[in-house]
């Protein structure tokens, strides 16, 4: 699909944005004096920072919407479609968009962290790291399911031996903003083109997939290597996922690692 934006129209752009990426990539295009923030869609979870986003967003409270209800409705809908939005972009979205909603706009970005096909799903850092797999962040248009659309850019981002699930989340952020900045303008002005996944190397992960490392079982022999690596892929920060039981007691497993002393 070609996009034709002549030069005294902005690029019409709708975001559905979470999390703190979420205000920095608001903050990026409310600075791109060629966008145009149309609409506005927050998850709701933190008014706090919901209230920094729409801020840095500028967008008017009439076009401002929260939660996953309100895109499902058919007057909504008849609204977006009003609206010729260019973008749909959708920055750490926790929800799946029915393409009623999201093929109303001429085009789509999603952000996700792996290197599609590999690593669909939740948590790819966590698997990056118990997979020992590579690791990454892609752009891509937004599908029918989960994180299949056509690539638009991709990046490699290496894993460090050191890692736990926090430093790899926090590169992989890092990243996937740069790759977006870096690419803005070659994807709205059709200098990029997207292309189909190679769907046979996909690999999918649920919420729960990661979950089942959670528990160590102390009873089971492991090779120290593949413990370090559950301990390490489950260790977020000061928080922990990680636990074996004593006396019916759950001790959580905190996993720091450093190469110099």
């Amino acid at each position: 699909m070609i996009i034709l934006v002549s030069a005294d129209m902005k690029t019409r752009v709708a975001l559905c944005v979470n999390k703190n990426i979420g205000l920095q990539i608001t903050q990026f295009l409310k600075n791109d004096e060629d966008t145009e923030i149309c609409l506005l869609y927050l998850t709701g979870d933190n008014k706090t920072h919901d209230s920094k986003i729409i801020k840095a967003s500028g967008v008017k409270n009439k076009n401002i919407f929260r939660g996953n209800e309100i895109y499902k409705t058919k007057k909504h809908i008849n609204f977006f479609k009003k609206k010729k939005i260019d973008f749909l972009i959708t920055v750490y979205w926790p929800w799946i968009l029915q393409e009623s909603f999201f093929q109303l706009a001429k085009q789509t970005i999603n952000f996700h962290p792996s290197l599609l096909p590999m690593n669909r799903g939740w948590y790819p850092h966590v698997h990056n790291i118990i997979r020992n797999t590579r690791s990454g962040v892609t752009l891509h248009q937004i599908s029918k399911k989960a994180d299949e659309g056509k690539i638009w850019c991709q990046k490699e981002v290496k894993v460090n031996c050191t890692d736990t699930a926090k430093n790899l989340y926090d590169r992989l952020l890092r990243n996937i903003k740069s790759l977006f900045k870096s690419n803005w303008n070659k994807i709205k002005n059709n200098e990029l083109k997207a292309f189909e996944q190679d769907h046979s190397k996909a690999i999918y992960y649920n919420k729960k997939d990661a979950q089942v490392y959670d528990e160590i079982d102390i009873t089971k022999k492991i090779y120290p290597l593949e413990l370090i690596n559950i301990l390490r892929a489950r260790t977020f920060g000061k928080k922990s996922f990680a636990y074996y039981k004593s006396n019916n007691e759950k001790i959580y497993i905190n996993l720091s690692l450093s190469k110099n002393l």
